[in-house]
């Protein structure tokens, strides 16, 4: 007793920090295990898209680097959605979500437990299907993806059909790196994107050729502008409510001195990346200048020449300060000449578009905005520029989505804001018809006349009272179908 008496204090000292001790033991063990918790759930966040709930591009990455540094046999794919941005900007960006969302249950639809799709942004999807025996699997699997995709979807009364365009590379015999898988899968992508879409296609041994080809390109470009070998074309536009008056659309092409001509589509993404566009702009334009002087000098009466300005350089002060230097030392008609961009404008720079177009305008340009996009953002720019046209596309009455109901709607739409309207890509009876009653000022395409080299364009300008009669003739009998 006298010991407790002296000594017990120790012993409640030392249990009061034995249950200190303990109790920090717990707290620690229930705030890590929190923390661990925390830490699963943003890693999750950070791997996962939160539109499609599907893995995101750095998932992606994450998932592909892992399985080739297994040397895992497997099918890398990209696919892009084709026409997402019509429907964006048709119906809205709230059921363009919808049809995302649709797309991951597309997947979990069509694809087996090997495969995993990710979404890479936008409406750019990405899958890898894992542990393959070979290339009659993997087209087992995306046929049956593709008669997934083939079920159209019911968003908001909207009956919806949602096309794709999809690349494919296998590693079954060959190694390749995350940069090879990307680009081979991505070629394939795009190669079946031009040849129609709607479908998937296998990266082989020709699409590689082509690859290498560009790499080609980019060292024949670097001298092709010194050896003169650029060239334009022109297509006609025809003015449906005076005839008498013929405009051109100046086209860019490269005289390949082996591949022979060369439109700009095949070129222009290269030589952008290369920083040539400015130099091939400025050439156009001049080449147009003295094109519309020769004109001019030969009595040719209403012609118009539209140049397109690649729109990274539109709005840049010291082009626009170049190019106005150019014009104003030609003698030219005023509204001869015409600048068309596209209508990929930033709201953020609104007062500087504005400026340098009202420079244009002062030296007696017309202005047209093409690839016209039905955005109250869109709405709230054009009102506030001196624009004098816009060109939208007819293809869009051939939209499974989209009626002619939309195309009527938007020519209207183009009117009411004070703009003449440039109807492109008109290659059949139909939409020329639905062109002219829905009361389009201007007409393009190959059904009317395709593009042509210079000789020809002024052919048509010296016989032009004899194309005039059959163009007249041709929408006389495109107002009697009506």
């Amino acid at each position: 007793m006298e010991f407790l008496a002296n000594y017990g204090w120790i012993f409640i000292e030392v249990l009061k920090a034995v249950v200190i001790a303990t109790a920090a033991i717990l707290i620690y063990k229930i705030a890590t295990n929190g923390n661990v918790l925390t830490s699963k759930k943003v890693k999750k966040q950070a791997y996962t898209d939160e539109l499609t709930g599907k893995g995101n591009r750095y998932l992606f990455y994450s998932d592909l680097d892992k399985l080739i540094e297994q040397q895992k046999n497997m099918a890398v794919c990209f696919m892009d959605l084709d026409g997402f941005k019509q429907i964006n900007d048709t119906l809205g960006h709230d059921i363009g979500d919808e049809v995302l969302r649709a797309m991951a249950l597309k997947f979990d639809e069509a694809l087996p437990k090997n495969a995993n799709a990710y979404r890479l942004g936008g409406d750019e999807f990405a899958i890898i299907i894992n542990n393959i025996t070979s290339k009659d699997e993997v087209v087992m699997i995306l046929d049956e993806l593709k008669s997934v995709m083939n079920k159209s979807i019911m968003i908001e009364n909207n009956n919806i059909s949602i096309e794709y365009s999809l690349g494919v590379v296998l590693t079954l015999d060959e190694k390749y790196s995350r940069k090879e898988l990307i680009n081979y899968a991505d070629n394939a992508m795009y190669y079946i994107k031009e040849h129609g879409g709607n479908d998937y296609y296998f990266h082989n041994e020709s699409l590689k050729a082509m690859l290498d080809n560009n790499i080609k390109m980019e060292s024949d470009l670097k001298n092709a502008y010194e050896n003169n070998e650029f060239g334009i074309s022109l297509q006609p536009r025809i003015n449906v409510g005076d005839t008498s008056k013929i405009g051109f659309e100046a086209l860019l092409n490269w005289n390949h001195p082996v591949l022979g001509s060369l439109e700009a589509a095949y070129f222009i993404n290269q030589a952008e990346i290369m920083g040539l566009t400015i130099k091939l702009d400025e050439y156009v334009l001049k080449t147009v200048c003295d094109k519309l002087v020769y004109f001019k000098e030969k009595g040719y009466e209403n012609v118009q020449i539209a140049v397109n300005i690649s729109n990274k350089n539109a709005f840049k002060k010291e082009f626009i300060d170049t190019i106005c230097n150019i014009i104003s030392s030609y003698d030219l008609p005023e509204g001869s000449l015409q600048i068309e961009i596209t209508g990929n404008i930033e709201t953020n720079k609104l007062e500087t578009y504005k400026v340098m177009l009202e420079r244009l305008k002062e030296i007696g340009v017309d202005i047209i905005i093409s690839n016209f996009e039905i955005k109250q953002e869109s709405m709230e720019i054009f009102k506030e520029l001196p624009i004098d046209e816009v060109k939208i596309s007819s293809s869009i009455i051939s939209c499974d989505n989209i009626n002619e109901r939309v195309f009527s709607d938007l020519i209207r739409l183009c009117k009411d804001l004070g703009y003449k309207v440039i109807v492109g890509r008109i290659n059949d009876d139909k939409k020329l018809v639905s062109s002219i009653s829905n009361g389009a000022d201007k007409l393009q395409g190959n059904f009317l006349f395709k593009r042509m080299n210079e000789k020809l364009a002024e052919e048509v300008l010296a016989n032009y009272g004899t194309y005039r009669l059959r163009i007249d003739e041709i929408i006389v009998n495109a107002k009697k179908i009506l």
